[in-house]
């Protein structure tokens, strides 16, 4: 019965599987009870002819049995039938429910102890119950609290060490120009030793499967740096502002964290350079610097995986730490630049100039000749230019020589 009963319990709903439980409880006590005083009876009936008066004992037992075992119902249940059971078979006239006079007293103090033998056993055992509920709810909160701490240790200790390299950043940024000692000036890094350093700073705060590093040039994001399985996209890849998360984050300067399904966010956009890629999560915040956007750094993980308030921090430190610094790089590297084309300039200018005397043609024509080889022998204009000027400065020092010769 008890299988059937099991049985038929697990097929119903959660709800009323509850209540089909709680009743079972009910009727399992109410069982227990009726058992008991049963069970009391034919203990008491066997040793009623050792005793003058009845031995009614193993009533009281089993009232605070069933009271222990089934609760206070069930104990009250126990003393009703303890009472009838008593009246009938133990208070005369026997066999009967009336009571003689003589037995009143003895019978009430039966009930009335019956009654508090219930009480007190009822009360003892949900003291015991509360007891043990409300040690089983402190050991839980005592593991919560353990658990709550540990975690926010691990925390703590994330953050010391996110601190700790955080305020390596501008001395890694910067760098010994010379190898002479500590009197020399430093220069600043180069633009790609700046990212290099921004893209590993990154990778070791924030776990991720890649990390692209995007430069604003002209209006455009031209990713300049990556950890990623397509180097070859660096310095190829680029978007407008206001395309893409990585746009959408430049345009508005404001972070974008997405735990699963980046792909499906309307600011999404493929790339052909990237075809192969599908990532779940993805994390971007700006470059800044003066408050002028210098780029954004983008994170993302092919698993679905929910970035902390504390990583998200701790990157838009990385961008507002590392922002002046590679908008610097960036200067630098564009004056650099500036610098090389003038000499460049200057050097085929004087080629040029060369070309004119020597195969007497115009400017143009020098021009277009020196292009000519460039494309030639595969080499710059610059080379070509300088071959010609090397050329003209050993012819020169012939002449010198010879001119010295025929004076002597």
């Amino acid at each position: 019965m008890g299988q059937n009963i099991a049985t038929w319990t697990a097929n119903l709903p959660s709800t009323g599987r509850s209540t089909a439980k709680a009743d079972w409880r009910v009727m399992r006590g109410y069982a227990i009870g009726l058992s008991l005083v049963a069970a009391a009876l034919v203990l008491t009936l066997l040793l009623q002819h050792l005793f003058l008066h009845p031995f009614l004992f193993f009533f009281f037992a089993a009232v605070m049995a069933s009271a222990w075992f089934g609760g206070t119902a069930p104990g009250l249940f126990s003393v009703l039938l303890s009472t009838i059971v008593v009246d009938y078979f133990f208070v005369s006239p026997y066999y009967s429910f009336s009571i003689n006079s003589t037995e009143e007293a003895y019978f009430a103090g039966f009930v009335l102890c019956s009654l508090v033998a219930s009480w007190v056993s009822s009360s003892k055992k949900k003291t015991e119950v509360d007891l043990r509920e409300a040690r089983s709810q402190l050991q839980g909160l005592v593991v919560e609290r353990t658990a709550e701490l540990q975690k926010s240790n691990a925390e703590l200790q994330e953050n010391e060490r996110g601190l700790q390299l955080l305020a390596e950043v501008p001395q890694q940024i910067w760098i010994d120009s010379t190898e002479g000692g500590p009197s020399e000036e430093p220069k600043v890094a180069s633009l790609q030793q700046v990212l290099a350093q921004v893209v590993e700073f990154a990778t070791s705060l924030v776990k991720c499967d890649s990390c692209f590093v995007y430069v604003l040039e002209n209006d455009e994001l031209i990713l300049r740096a990556s950890k990623d399985p397509h180097p070859e996209i660096v310095d190829r890849l680029k978007m407008k502002l206001g395309q893409g998360i990585a746009g959408w984050v430049g345009e508005h300067r404001q972070p974008v964290s997405l735990e699963q399904n980046a792909c499906e966010d309307p600011r999404f956009q493929f790339f052909n350079e990237t075809p192969g890629d599908r990532f779940e999560a993805f994390l971007s915040v700006p470059l800044l610097s003066r408050g002028q956007l210098v780029g954004v750094i983008n994170l993302q993980n092919r698993a679905r995986y929910g970035y902390t308030e504390r990583e998200i921090r701790v990157l838009s430190t990385i961008g507002f730490l590392t922002g002046a610094e590679i908008e610097m790089a960036r200067l630098e590297s564009e004056n650099s630049q500036l610098s090389m084309k003038l000499e460049s300039r200057k050097v085929i200018e004087r080629a040029k100039g060369v070309m004119q005397r020597e195969l007497k043609i115009s400017e143009e024509e020098a021009y277009l000749t020196l292009q000519r080889e460039s494309r030639k022998r595969g080499k710059s204009m610059k080379e070509i230019a300088e071959a010609i000027l090397l050329n003209e400065e050993i012819k020169s020092n012939k002449e010198a020589k010879s001119g010295k010769v025929k004076v002597s």
